[in-house]
C-alpha cells in the first residue's frame, strides 16, 4: 500500500477521534475496529496495558496529541503486518465520504485484479481494445450515475472519480449512448484503464472511437438493472477485501 494511502487512513482515524464527543470511548471503538487487544497495542506503543485500559475507561483524563498519534500509528502498523484488511476498509470509507453525490460506490484494494474478473461481474461485452483484457490489472473501481454527474459535477471535482489510483474501472449507469462519459474522459488529463457503460439505449460510435484512441478498455454491461449492477459490484468488493484478491 502506498505511503499516501496509509497517511490518509491515519488522518481519517485521528480526525474521528478528535471530533468524538468522548475521545476515551473513541479510542476503545477504534481498537475494537482493528481487533487489537490492549496488551498487544500497549506492547507496540511501549506503554503498560493499564495505561490503555485507564484511558478507555475514562479513569485517566483525555490523552494528549502525542499519545493519540502513537495510538493511531500502532493500530495501522499492526494491521499492515496482518495484511492491511482493516486499513483497506477504512480507506474506502474515507474516500467515499469525500465523494460528490453522483458517485454511488468507490472501492480501492491493496492487491490488483485482472480486468477480466470485473468484465464477468458486470456481464460485459468488450466494445473497444479487446487486446487489453488479458493485460489490464486494476486496483479499484468507481460506480457513477452519469446523468447526475453531467448535471452536478464540475471539472474540478472530476478527479475524485479516481479514488487513490487511476489504475481502475469507471462504471457509468444512467447512460444514454456513452458519448458524454467518453468525451469527458477524452478531455481530462487523467484516464482510467477501463470504462464500463451500463445498458445504454444505443452505443455511440464516437465513444468507441474515443476509447480506441485513448487505449482504454471499453465495456458494455448487460446486467439487468442498475441496482443489480451495484449489488454485484459490492459483493465483488467484499470478496476482494475478504481475501479473494490475487
Amino acid at each position: 500500500m502506498s505511503e499516501y494511502s496509509v497517511e490518509r487512513v491515519k488522518r481519517h482515524i485521528f480526525g474521528d477521534i478528535l471530533v468524538s464527543p468522548s475521545i476515551n470511548k473513541a479510542l476503545r471503538k477504534w481498537r475494537g475496529v482493528f481487533g487489537v487487544s490492549q496488551v498487544e497495542l500497549a506492547k507496540w506503543m511501549g506503554v503498560s496495558p493499564s495505561v490503555i485500559s485507564e484511558y478507555e475507561s475514562e479513569r485517566r483524563r483525555t490523552p494528549g496529541t502525542r499519545f493519540l498519534k502513537k495510538f493511531v500509528d500502532s493500530l495501522v502498523e499492526i494491521d499492515l503486518r496482518r495484511g492491511g484488511r482493516v486499513i483497506s476498509l477504512v480507506l474506502n470509507e474515507a474516500i467515499e465520504e469525500a465523494m460528490p453525490e453522483p458517485v454511488l460506490v468507490v472501492r480501492d484494494f491493496l492487491e490488483p485484479f485482472d480486468a477480466s474478473r470485473l468484465i464477468d461481474v458486470v456481464e460485459g461485452t468488450v466494445l473497444a481494445n479487446e487486446d487489453l483484457v488479458g493485460v489490464t490489472r486494476l486496483y479499484g473501481f468507481t460506480l457513477i450515475d452519469s446523468l447526475k454527474a453531467i448535471l452536478m459535477m464540475s471539472g474540478n471535482s472530476f478527479f475524485k472519480l479516481f479514488g487513490r489510483s487511476t489504475e481502475r474501472a469507471v462504471i457509468f449507469t444512467n447512460v444514454s449512448s456513452g458519448r458524454s462519459p467518453m468525451v469527458a474522459i477524452r478531455v481530462y488529463p487523467m484516464k482510467p484503464r477501463m470504462v464500463v457503460i451500463h445498458r445504454p439505449k444505443a452505443v455511440d460510435r464516437l465513444s468507441i472511437k474515443l476509447a480506441e484512441k485513448e487505449r482504454i478498455l471499453y465495456v458494455l454491461s448487460n446486467v439487468e438493472s442498475a441496482d443489480e449492477l451495484q449489488r454485484r459490484l459490492l459483493a465483488f468488493a467484499d470478496e476482494m477485501i475478504g481475501g479473494g484478491g490475487e
